[in-house]
């Protein structure tokens, strides 16, 4: 049950202490000069990726169809590109309160959208059944790939099915127009100021993850905020859809509301993208080390959740203040994927959803 007295308690997302880790500094060596600029040389690497995706607002620009060459094309249609950085660039300068909600609906999923940067949907249950007969022969596939290699259920990617805009034109309609029914649109266009549409759909199902702590090569248990992170994309909202049962067990979204206001820090998104960009953000051995080979004020992570210890003060607030949105309470759930989040972590049973990403649409 959401309690709107519950909220993150800090005004920065969660900083890490890496020379007292268990796993880092209480194990790991000090770095040499050769591992710190190693480290120097991938962290900038992710930095230039981090910077470059938030100067094109690369999520809000359109896919390469599914087959091409994501470079070539992007090179080939550079021109279209810039067009649309440029209008886009804009259009959100001077929006103003020019896409407040018109509708009582748009409304009332605005008002917890901007105050905890989440907010529950509800969605009829026929509408339910109709969405999930829609995206059947999507889901028949999905289970197909998981049934021949179960493995990759623990990979949130492997565990998705996107479906290409180009070859399921319907698919998108049907949900843009179901999510502009529902207020979502409305919502979403007035809290990014900008008008947004379904850019990105998956059709994902999860089943339960097992597996030893990340830190089992040193004797470290895996944290209860595992899996907790921000995203590295940004300037969109996502909304899940649960196409079943979903309670605590099998995977419902938790979010942390108030946790979307901590991640407005410029340098600190940057730094923590970076890393998860380079790939020094991984648990791995080899990977911890080099990520602590890095210079203190930059050991921050997007997906910081596995190194959060029990006695950290921002794990309590994420742990006592998370809402767990299941489906007896909300059928659906809008959401700003800047805030401290995780979604789709089984512990028994299945989850079957559909993940939409709202994003503003070339014109």
């Amino acid at each position: 049950m959401r309690s709107e007295a519950k909220t993150y308690q800090f005004d920065q997302l969660p900083v890490v202490d890496y020379d007292k880790h268990p796993a880092y500094g209480r194990v790991l060596p000090m770095a040499q000069l050769g591992s710190r600029l190693k480290a120097v040389t991938y962290f900038a690497y992710g930095l230039i990726l981090a910077v470059a995706r938030r100067l094109i607002d690369a999520e809000n620009l359109p896919r390469p169809p599914a087959g091409e060459p994501k470079l070539g094309w992007i090179l080939r249609h550079l021109p279209v590109y810039l067009r649309l950085i440029i209008l886009q660039r804009l259009s959100r300068l001077a929006a103003g309160k020019a896409y407040q909600p018109k509708t009582e609906r748009g409304a009332n999923i605005l008002a917890p959208l901007e105050r905890d940067g989440v907010a529950g949907v509800r969605i009829a249950p026929d509408k339910l059944l109709e969405i999930r007969t829609e995206l059947a022969p999507h889901i028949t596939i999905l289970e197909q790939r998981l049934a021949l290699k179960p493995a990759i259920a623990a990979d949130a990617e492997e565990a998705r099915l996107w479906l290409d805009p180009e070859t399921n034109g319907e698919i998108y309609k049907s949900f843009n127009q179901t999510a502009a029914d529902l207020g979502v649109l409305e919502a979403a266009s007035a809290y990014l100021k900008r008008p947004v549409g379904v850019g990105h759909l998956a059709v994902q199902i999860n089943d339960p993850v097992e597996g030893a702590s990340e830190f089992a090569d040193v004797g470290v248990d895996s944290s209860a905020t595992k899996h907790f992170h921000i995203d590295t994309s940004g300037n969109l909202l996502k909304l899940v859809i649960y196409l079943g049962d979903t309670g605590p067990a099998n995977g419902p979204l938790s979010y942390v509301p108030g946790s979307q206001r901590a991640a407005k820090g410029l340098w600190d998104g940057l730094v923590r993208r970076a890393n998860d960009f380079a790939g020094l953000s991984s648990t791995a051995p080899s990977a911890r080390e080099l990520f602590f080979a890095l210079p203190e004020g930059w050991r921050r992570k997007a997906s910081f959740g596995a190194d959060l210890v029990a006695e950290n003060d921002y794990a309590r607030s994420i742990l006592d203040d998370q809402w767990r949105v299941t489906s007896d309470e909300e059928s659906a759930v809008l959401y700003d994927p800047t805030g401290i989040h995780r979604d789709g972590i089984v512990s028994a049973g299945r989850r079957t959803a559909v993940v939409l990403k709202l994003t503003e649409l070339a014109r």
